[in-house]
Order: C-alpha cells, then structure tokens, then sequence
C-alpha cells in the first residue's frame, strides 16, 4: 500500500509536545485516572483488579453496552471499538471500497478520509465548503452533482473538522435523501458530537438517522480522553460490522482491558465531563470574540455551534504555513495553518482545554508585534 503522509498527524508529531503554548487543539480538556475514577462508586476497586488477558475482537460487551447510550437505534452488536478513531476509518475503507469505486469527501477534511481511498484507488471527489461572507456552507445541490453510479461512499464529518460547521436536520435529511436514492453509504466522522453548544443545535448520528449510515465516535474530542486510545464504529448495516470485524483481526485484534474499563466509566458519567468541558468552550468563546472584534481588519472567523474548533481567516498576505512557523519560533505558540489541510489563508483553533487565555494573550503579544506594529 502507498499512501501519503498525514501532513496534520506529522505537524503535531513535529510540534504539539514542544510548543509552550496550544491555540488549535481539537481535543477537550484531559483527566487523570484518580479524577475519572472518582466519578463513579467502587470504580477505583475494580479497576485495580481488571484482568489483564486479550479482550473481545468487537470490544467488551459492557464497553458496547455503554456506547449504545449514545444513539438511539444502534444495538451493541452494531457496535466495533477500536483504537482511536483513525482505526475504524482505515478498517472501513479497506473492508468496503475496491480499486473502481468513487466516493466523494466533504472538504477540507481530515486527511485519512482522502487518503485512506486514494490508496485504495478509489476515485475520491470533493465536496468542497464555500463561504457566504464568514460563513462555512456545503451546498446540497453541488453535492448531488458529485454523484455518479460508480459512488460507494459519501464521507462526512459532523461537526465538521476545522470548520466548525454543522448540518441542520434539514441539510442533514436531504444528505440521507440523496445517499438512499442512490444506494451509497454514508460515512460519518462524529468524533465531536455530543458538544452542541446548545441542545437545540444537536443532530442525530447518521448511523441512527440512516440504515446504510456509519458513524464513528472516540473517547478523544468531546470526552477529552484520547489517552484511552478508544474508538467505535456504529453500524446497522450487519455486513459491514462483520467485514470490519474480520479486518480488525489482521491490525489491532483486541483492545486494551483497562482503557475499555475507563471508557466504560467515563461513558456512564460522560454528562459530567461533557458538561465540564462545555463550561471551559463556553468561558473561552468571548475571549475569541473580544480578539477577533479588536483585530477585524486582520482576521475573521465563523463562531461554530458545536465542538471545540474553528477556522480563522487571514486579512494580509503573510502565508498561513510561514505565519504558523514564525508564531512558533518566537513566541512557542501552536496554531494549525490552514495550508495543512490544502486551504491556504486560514488556521485553525481551539477553544476546549483551559489554558486557552494564557496562550491567547501570548498570541495577542505576537500579532501586536509583528502586525500592528508594522
């Protein structure tokens, strides 16, 4: 297999454990152990005398159980765990695509998504997003035009990655509409559902709202646990569950007991940590608008409804690589140039971890230096 390299997972390998201060993390605040364990009555107990053999190939039955919750017409036989979400979307492609299928990629995206298939030799179409002033909007209608009878899959992302964007039911009905007409799956990245910023702005996952969607969902994003290594692929179509199932035996096999364990305790108290990490998007989302109200005429950006990131726009000629370089070598701040994801004149932030303001107030530091001084 030939595949490119993941331009998004080499920047954070290169950077994300050296630089001193974060703007673009995707991820919610993490925990320790002791605090995820002391949420729940006895859980310490148990888990210092989880068994540590091989696991269930599908994940545990409890883990599996626990996941259900979260949907309302996925059973745990149409559930898979796996390792982080990076897994599932790998074991997907490879166990549903052959060489002549196209398939058609909400755009920008994260890069397996693209990647993964055109390794495949999948022919891979853009769904390309279009800004209405500052805006993010993927267009129905362009949508349907990318159809053909060769598409197997529509790969989605909701909410999206870096936009921020996030379907309405009726964008969301009318994307089912078309997928069913025409027989193609729906694949579906939702590694950031459940952090609606209101309720009234929630969806449903494409795996309960449609017989051939596929959602995938982690521990990572909206739970701000992605040491758990844990992921899940939710299905009702049973002939993709089984063909992933049997693929899975050639990569991880099994997951690791005590992160499907933690999981599992973090799952049936995740209103909790959903709620604590709502609290720290909702505290850090009006030092952004202050920011970017301050400094209108050198950026922009759409305030997202859900998750924890977002794309800004750059108002000056400076590339967004060479700009997210130079932030970096003088003042140790991260932020996601748009470049890495072949969407120059933005960058990407984050709004879910608590040292937000220190690393805002540096980056202020760093634009009043090398921009408004100029």
């Amino acid at each position: 297999m030939k595949i490119k390299p993941f331009k998004l997972e080499r920047y954070y390998t290169l950077h994300e454990h050296t630089a001193k201060y974060s703007l673009c993390n995707s991820d919610c605040e993490a925990m320790t152990i002791a605090d995820l364990l002391s949420l729940e009555k006895g859980a310490k107990e148990a888990f210092d005398n989880t068994w540590l053999g091989y696991t269930h190939t599908q994940g545990s039955p409890e883990l599996r159980n626990d996941i259900s919750t979260i949907y309302s017409k996925i059973k745990p036989d149409y559930l898979t765990v796996c390792t982080g979400a990076q897994e599932p979307i790998f074991l997907f492609s490879h166990a549903v695509l052959d060489s002549e299928d196209e398939v058609i990629v909400q755009t920008p995206c994260y890069q397996s998504l693209q990647s993964v298939p055109e390794s495949i030799g999948c022919k891979v179409l853009n769904w390309n997003v279009h800004y209405e002033g500052n805006t993010p909007c993927f267009d129905i209608g362009a949508l349907k035009k990318l159809i053909s009878n060769k598409t197997k899959v529509i790969y989605l992302n909701a909410p999206h990655n870096p936009t921020g964007f996030l379907f309405t039911k009726d964008e969301q009905k009318a994307i089912i509409e078309l997928a069913r007409i025409n027989n193609i799956i729906i694949f579906c990245d939702e590694v950031y559902r459940e952090l609606e910023h209101k309720s009234s702005f929630a969806i449903p996952a494409f795996a309960d709202a449609y017989e051939n969607g596929v959602s995938v969902g982690v521990m990572s994003k909206a739970y701000g646990l992605p040491g758990l290594r844990i992921g899940w692929l939710a299905a009702r179509n049973q002939e993709i569950i089984e063909k992933i199932a049997i693929l899975k035996e050639y990569t991880t096999i099994c997951n690791a007991g005590p992160s499907e364990f933690l999981a599992g305790v973090a799952l049936r108290n995740r209103h909790t940590i959903l709620d604590k990490n709502l609290k720290i998007i909702q505290n850090n989302l009006p030092l952004y608008d202050a920011f970017f109200a301050k400094y209108a005429d050198l950026f922009s950006w759409y305030k997202p409804n859900a998750g924890p990131i977002a794309f800004v726009k750059m108002h000056f000629d400076t590339d967004d690589m060479i700009f997210a370089e130079q932030a970096l070598k003088e003042k140790g701040i991260l932020i996601l140039p748009g470049g890495i994801y072949d969407f120059n004149g933005y960058f990407r932030i984050g709004f879910g971890r608590r040292k937000i303001p220190e690393a805002l107030e540096q980056f202020e530091a760093f634009v009043l230096e090398n921009l408004v001084a100029k």
